[in-house]
């Protein structure tokens, strides 16, 4: 038995108040996992790139290795 089919035998078995209960309910969920998505992206591509002009990362991707490597010694 699928989700959707639990969800359906449970609902259809709820007086009609409840039901309409549970309907406001998944599209509250529907809502709020929309808007988290949107807002997950939003945040990360608000990240891209902002590192292109840092003085850490001006120098070669050798150089930036071996002074890494160096702070270990």
């Amino acid at each position: 038995m699928t989700m959707v089919d639990r969800l359906c035998a449970v609902s259809s078995g709820l007086p009609l108040p409840a039901q309409a209960e549970l309907l406001d309910f998944a599209e509250f969920l529907q809502h709020k996992n929309r808007s988290l998505s949107k807002t997950t992206s939003q945040r990360l591509q608000s990240l891209a790139g902002g590192l292109e002009n840092s003085p850490i990362f001006a120098a070669s991707p050798m150089s930036i290795q071996e002074s890494l490597r160096r702070e270990w010694d």
